[in-house]
């Protein structure tokens, strides 16, 4: 293109954009102007005099709110700031005070880079390979610098000085600019820089500590990894006499491989065969022996062929693989990532990929390996299968497991193998002498009636004992031969010869702690003394219901100097029942069984000392809970806009229960955290209202922190019974029976638990049915339920009973044995299967379950007496039974006191009425939890009906 050619296109583009701005003037003319965009709270408070700002914080703002604002999820200031701490990307704030002036502060959030505080400054770095890493040096020394990174204030960076290309020092503060865009408007402002003003007066109180632990762990310890891959391997099925306790190298009771009483009803015996053949090739990561790699090929096929066919002989249930049901499965990769089993399982992509297959726990290919009803059944109750807990109950429901195994199974290519295998008594027999004769019965329980495998060292006794053991040959020699084969890599045979080579008398409370800890890897989700905790790569799979809660309210809490914060009692609860205060965190706690980890309890105790502190007695209990009640509302410290209430969450995050805190904590602790809760629990968002020891609230009990604190205690000891505070005020959502309906809600009731399902009836009666251990649970009249409590915490919280007279029964099984019943936890019974419910014409629900041989339905109505005119209850409740059943016991009702009317009525609690029909008679029976009225039962094969009848 010439010059003359673009002198007359630029001229001609100028006459067009000309007409342009002609035509848009005028447009302008005639249409009112745009709106200009608003000024952001930053811009107008920088727009206004630092100084005067100052005066109104001091004049009006209010401390407390300020803390709450200070620790939010959206400002994250204790991120960067904790009493304490040292290596974080902000200083200390009470030690700061010299420094800061009213107007200062101010400036401080609004002009954050004005004035960077000395030893805070950052550096960016560039390595020689090109990468960039901006951050504050926590230390350095001749060799590396170790920076808190800019960008991830949870994250050091460790760079080597050779690595570096150039440093350089920036004028930018770490301090994010525009910060106070996160609060909602300028009264929240002047409460924050109050409360900061009141950090900055107390100054620094140096006897202000947290406990610190004896000694850090900053990787396993060889001998402690040895014995858990002892456990793992289950050494001593072979090379000990007694493998049934606990050894001189663990105080765990020892690894128990799957009972296979039922196996080939769960598993596909195609897979069986296949597994029992090549385990490593198989389910690589297994830890099933290769027990055959000294025979050939076809003794190899031959012996896994017949060992399927016994194991086929031990039920009589065939192998049915079930469809897919795809919604089902959807539903289950949600559970599979969110619940926690990605914590030792690898994450799947959309292909069902393992994504982290080399550190996870193995799965194999589960799609060939299992039906659906059987995985989902194991999934209910893994400990019917692996008692010895190393795969934990995830406390799943019953459709939860549903959906799991849906998932779990999905993918089954069209080459898998749908074909029943037949059964031959000659294979059978010889799959008996093999089972045997290869050493499967040392670790496997096969047989019905047996509870453990073979006791005695392996094959006759022929294996030496582990202390006799050449670790040079044999397992841990990496040759082939006739031993089982592990495929250990050189690691792990170094960590087991370490271990052989000493006892678990040589390991203390705390390294027996630390050795429980990774054989049920606990350090998975949990944090101790600097070892373990959630990795990088998983920190994504644990979420959260409420963001407001940062971190603490997804990922599972540090266990350091647990035995001097928790309460024995409280840590069974965790540790046996799986008791959990978090509804937020939405990766379970899972239960190990109390045979397997009730031996922490003792040991968390006698290694964590409670924390030293000065707790000065309350002289006037009643007065010092009527000063607490007002310190926890919101005219106090406002600890009710942050924590659920009686199961009533907060508006702003369900923090946890207040009313449970003095049941689970020792006091010394709680004394601890509340004077500083960063030093304690570094990025927790539990706000510091006595900072550096000194109280916000100087106007009640005289600004006195232990006399404030003891007040607030007291207030809390009162647990359950505790005065509701000011500032909770949330109105019931009523759900009721409608137009001649019955209406049901399936969610948790205050001490049923998950599988709780209400019923309300349109006479006016309720009941609450507890589907995990098969049991009528409370009745009572009036309104029907308020499911505020869990529709307002995103599914978690409980339904709360509306309405009065309300009547709750003992927990464990209405049906069970006689003679031997069952043991009452917070668990589901082991014979119980709950089956589901059928509705009637108005929607009122059969109950039906199995126990054993028989079956159950469980009908009740609510029917007006023709007498009285009173509504009443009554029950029915059908026995279906294949075989005689004998020595049964159904439990019909129970309190603190029952006595008999005449020979069919009772009166329970002076309150409930009880009739049974002619054809049965009642019982009452005392136990250690009160008294009971129950109907002794024997079942000819056929039906029986009892018909109960409940009026209060």
């Amino acid at each position: 293109m010439n010059l003359d050619h673009q002198t007359r296109t630029l001229g001609v583009n100028r006459i067009l954009l000309a007409g342009l701005l002609f035509a848009l003037g005028c447009h302008a003319i005639r249409c009112p102007a745009q709106p200009l965009p608003q000024p952001s709270l930053t811009d107008r408070l920088l727009a206004e005099d630092s100084g005067s700002l100052a005066a109104l914080a001091r004049e009006r703002g209010d401390a407390v709110r300020g803390a709450i604002l200070f620790s939010t999820q959206s400002l994250a200031c204790t991120k960067c700031h904790a009493q304490g701490a040292a290596d974080l990307l902000g200083p200390d704030l009470t030690e700061v005070s010299a420094e800061r002036n009213d107007e200062t502060i101010v400036e401080a959030i609004l002009q954050p880079s004005k004035s960077i505080a000395k030893g805070f400054e950052s550096v960016k770095i560039l390595t020689q390979e090109g990468r960039v890493a901006t951050g504050r040096v926590i230390r350095q020394d001749a060799d590396t610098i170790v920076l808190r990174e800019l960008s991830d204030a949870n994250r050091l960076i460790e760079i080597a000085r050779d690595d570096i290309d150039r440093m350089e020092p920036q004028t930018v503060s770490a301090m994010p600019t525009k910060l106070a865009d996160q609060l909602t408007d300028r009264q929240q402002f002047l409460d924050l820089v109050k409360y900061l003003m009141d950090i900055a007066q107390t100054g620094h109180t140096p006897h202000v500590a947290a406990s610190v632990p004896a000694s850090r762990i900053t990787s396993l310890d060889p001998q402690i990894h040895g014995t858990v891959l002892l456990d793992q391997f289950g050494c001593v099925r072979c090379h000990d006499d007694n493998a049934a306790e606990p050894t001189m190298y663990s105080s765990t009771p020892p690894k128990q491989a799957p009972l296979l009483t039922a196996a080939a009803s769960r598993i596909d015996p195609h897979y069986i065969r296949r597994f029992i053949a090549d385990p490593h090739g198989v389910k690589p990561g297994t830890s099933m022996p290769d027990l055959m790699q000294h025979l050939s090929d076809a003794d190899r096929e031959a012996a896994s062929t017949a060992i399927t066919q016994y194991l086929m002989s031990l039920t009589t249930e065939p192998f049915q693989r079930g469809s897919i049901d795809d919604k089902s499965a959807s539903r289950g990769r949600e559970l599979f990532h969110s619940v926690g089993c990605v914590a030792c399982h690898s994450p799947r992509g959309d292909d069902g990929d393992e994504l982290m297959a080399d550190r996870s726990v193995a799965l194999g290919d589960l799609s060939r390996k299992y039906s659906i009803d059987g995985l989902s059944a194991f999934l209910e109750n893994p400990h019917s299968v692996r008692p010895s807990g190393r795969m934990p109950d995830m406390k799943l429901t019953h459709w939860e497991a549903v959906d799991l195994a849906n998932y779990l199974v999905s993918g089954a290519g069209a080459d898998v193998d749908r074909q029943p295998m037949p059964t031959d008594p000659d294979l059978i027999r010889a799959g008996r002498q093999s089972f045997n004769e290869l050493g499967c019965v040392q670790c496997h329980v096969a047989e019905h009636g047996q509870t453990q495998p073979v006791q005695g060292r392996g094959r006759a006794g022929r294996y030496p004992s582990l202390a006799e053991l050449n670790t040079t040959r044999g397992c841990l020699s990496g040759e082939p031969g006739a031993w089982a084969n592990y495929q250990l890599d050189d690691t792990q045979r170094d960590a087991i010869r370490v271990a052989l080579k000493s006892s678990a008398a040589t390991l203390d409370d705390r390294e027996q702690v630390v050795l429980t800890m990774a054989t049920f890897r606990c350090d998975r989700c949990h944090t101790r003394d600097g070892w373990g905790g959630v990795s990088d790569q998983r920190d994504p799979y644990f979420h959260t219901s409420n963001e407001n809660l940062g971190p603490q309210g997804r990922i599972p809490p540090p266990l350091s100097g647990v035995g001097g914060k928790l309460r024995s009692k409280w840590l069974r609860d965790v540790l046996v029942s799986g008791r959990s205060i978090r509804p937020y965190m939405k990766t379970r706690m899972p239960q190990y069984g109390a045979a397997n980890v009730a031996d922490l309890i003792d040991r968390f105790a006698s290694v964590d000392p409670k924390p030293l502190v000065e707790i000065i007695q309350t002289q006037d209990p009643k007065e010092a809970r009527k000063t607490g009640l007002e310190l926890v509302g919101n005219g106090g410290l406002n600890c009710i806009a942050c924590h659920t209430f009686q199961h009533k969450p907060a508006q702003t995050m369900p923090a946890v229960d207040l009313t449970e805190m003095a049941e689970r904590l020792h006091r010394e602790w709680f004394y601890q955290y509340m004077v500083s809760p960063q030093l304690v629990s570094p990025g927790t968002v539990m706000p510091s209202f006595w900072p550096g020891g000194k109280a916000i609230r100087k106007e009640i009990l005289g600004g006195d922190p232990n006399l404030q604190i003891g007040a607030v205690w007291e207030y809390l000891l009162e647990g359950r019974q505790a005065r509701t505070p000011r500032g909770l005020q949330l109105e019931p959502i009523r759900l009721l029976a409608d137009r001649g309906r019955a209406v049901m809600l399936r969610r948790s009731y205050q001490g049923i638990g998950k599988r709780g399902i209400g019923v309300g009836y349109p006479g006016g009666l309720n009941l609450a049915f507890d589907a995990e251990q098969m049991r009528l649970a409370m009745i009572w009249k009036g309104d029907f339920a308020d499911p505020g409590g869990v529709w307002r915490g995103q599914g978690h919280g409980t339904v709360r009973p509306l309405g009065s007279d309300l009547i709750r029964f003992q927990p464990g099984p209405d049906l069970d044995d006689a003679q031997t019943p069952w043991i009452v936890d917070e668990g589901r019974p082991p014979h119980h299967q709950f089956i589901g419910y059928d509705l009637d014409d108005i929607g009122r629900p059969t109950w039906m379950y199995r126990w054993g041989v028989v079956e159950i339905s469980d009908y009740a109505v609510d029917s007006q007496d023709a007498d009285s005119e009173q509504t009443v209850l009554k029950r029915a409740v059908k026995f279906t039974s294949k075989d005689q059943r004998d020595n049964l016991v159904f439990r019909v009702a129970s309190g603190e006191n029952v006595k008999a009317i005449d020979g069919q009525s009772f009166l329970v609690d002076d309150k409930l009425s009880v009739r049974i029909d002619p054809e049965h008679q009642a019982d009452i029976l005392q136990s250690e939890t009160g008294m009971q009225l129950i109907v002794p039962l024997s079942l000819s094969p056929g039906s029986t009906t009892l018909e109960v009848q409940y009026r209060w």
